[in-house]
């Protein structure tokens, strides 16, 4: 049974990634301990997560705190999403894909807002969901099943690409016929293959190719 859908994460896999993690998750904490709670001590990497235990310890001021955290989060960034660029062949991959007739969609665990503007002037997909778009971003399968399911398609006949262990784990959970891990972030093969990458690529430049040498592609 040949591949009809893929689904890519964007930052890292399709574009640069030009977030500052840290200084995303240091704006929360600053937010968090002007209402008496110490984010930094509940040991959470995920900013989306970070955001989520927070409110919930807050109670009645949750719904406050999570709209000004995600203000925060959102206006860094927007700012850093102006420096993104697509990455080396994304374009050429993706069209060779849709032109044999394999549906793409983009996940991305960023704001709408800032994946337009990384996405701005490409159009070598069919669905984008973002984390606004889902209640659950990845690595909830969640996101996975939502993808597919614009795309009218099944998990057996799906892959998901990424550059981190999100994007693997959340294609497993998901029982995507093939995770791929791409080497265009800052994972290791390791990490990926440990958190359930089929095989572990150059970048997607090379999706097409790998794909038709594995014979995942319709003739």
């Amino acid at each position: 049974m040949p591949i009809e859908a893929v689904i890519l994460d964007v930052d890292g896999t399709v574009a640069t990634c030009p977030y500052d993690f840290d200084a995303l998750r240091a704006a929360v904490r600053r937010v968090a301990v002007q209402r008496g709670v110490d984010a930094a001590a509940l040991d959470i990497p995920g900013v989306i997560e970070q955001i989520d235990a927070v409110a919930s310890r807050l109670g009645d001021d949750g719904p406050a705190f999570r709209a000004e955290a995600e203000a925060a989060v959102v206006a860094m960034e927007v700012g850093a999403a102006r420096r993104a660029r697509l990455l080396p062949g994304a374009e050429e991959a993706l069209s060779h894909l849709r032109q044999s007739g394999i549906s793409v969609a983009l996940i991305t665990r960023n704001c709408r807002a800032a994946s337009e503007i990384v996405l701005r002037g490409f159009s070598a997909y069919d669905v984008l969901l973002t984390r606004d778009d889902v209640p659950r971003a990845k690595p909830d399968p969640d996101h996975v099943y939502r993808s597919l399911a614009a795309l009218r398609r099944t998990v057996d006949r799906a892959a998901m690409v990424g550059d981190h262990a999100y994007d693997m784990e959340a294609g497993r959970a998901a029982g995507v016929r093939l995770s791929v891990g791409v080497r265009t972030g800052s994972s290791s093969d390791d990490a990926l293959l440990s958190a359930g990458a089929d095989a572990v690529i150059d970048s997607i430049a090379d999706l097409p190719a790998w794909l038709d040498n594995h014979r995942e592609v319709a003739p």
